[in-house]
């Protein structure tokens, strides 16, 4: 009897799924933007040659190009990637592995990791946070996404979120012979912990943490102001707040109720 997609199975994840075809497109994309700059700088470059001492900015303008070409690169990808979005418009639901709409999700899912990966080269930590948000990822402020893979399409994060290196955020997978896509929603404060997966359809409350290397099921809830673990998890401990005085705060409000009905 064939089990539903919410139940106790982990996700495979299609990295390599239809990579042959993504790959004509970033090579095509890479080129376009190499004559592009090349067209661009021709005529500071004539001047350099023409005038030795501009030698001396030799490092700055090899400096200048690796931010130009990341710029460039970024502005491309978006292009294409409005392209493909008019084309085929993301969609959540169940699609059968050979669908129009698991072929298209490829083709933009390697375009926004050829741009994450520029821009993760680059020595500024919120370069690849800005490349996200510039694609279709929706999230608040103050937030630390590390070294962590995400796909960027139907993900919400709130504010003062942090998701630790090697976390792994999928709004995709391919399960069986189906290729599912569900919305990730991860509230304001929550924290997920190094190394671990988060499954479509997840929804980790306010102040949740999903521990290290822990994993969730597809459309799991992970309650709010609980510290969460298991592969996928199965154990939730609430978090103790501790106020100013050094008291726990559950502790103090359930004295305040007593106080009160001894009133």
């Amino acid at each position: 009897m064939d089990k539903k997609l919410s139940d106790d199975y982990r996700p495979i994840i299609s990295y390599n799924m239809n990579k042959r075809g993504a790959q004509v497109i970033i090579i095509l994309e890479f080129c376009i933007t190499i004559i592009a700059m090349r067209y661009i700088n021709e005529p500071y470059y004539l001047f350099m040659f023409a005038n030795p001492w501009m030698y001396i900015f030799l490092p700055i303008s090899i400096y200048g190009l690796i931010w130009q070409f990341n710029g460039l690169t970024l502005v491309l990808s978006w292009i294409i990637y409005q392209i493909f979005k008019l084309i085929e418009p993301p969609k959540e639901g169940e699609f059968p592995i050979d669908s129009r709409e698991f072929r298209f999700y490829c083709y933009r899912f390697w375009i926004i990791y050829y741009m994450t990966y520029i821009a993760r080269a680059m020595p500024l930590p919120w370069v690849d946070y800005l490349a996200y948000r510039i694609f279709s990822l929706k999230t608040g402020g103050n937030n630390v996404l590390y070294d962590s893979w995400i796909d960027p399409e139907f993900l919400e994060i709130g504010e003062n979120c942090m998701i630790s290196l090697n976390t792994q955020l999928f709004s995709h997978c391919i399960y069986r012979d189906k290729f599912v896509v569900k919305k990730v929603i991860l509230e304001d404060s929550a924290i997920a912990g190094a190394g671990a997966i988060i499954a479509p359809g997840t929804v980790i409350r306010k102040g949740a943490v999903l521990g290290a290397s822990s994993s969730t099921k597809m459309d799991q809830n992970l309650k709010q102001f609980c510290i969460h673990v298991g592969s996928p998890v199965k154990h939730s401990m609430p978090i103790k707040v501790i106020d100013e005085t050094g008291e726990n705060k559950s502790n103090k409000s359930k004295n305040q109720e007593k106080d009160r009905s001894n009133e």
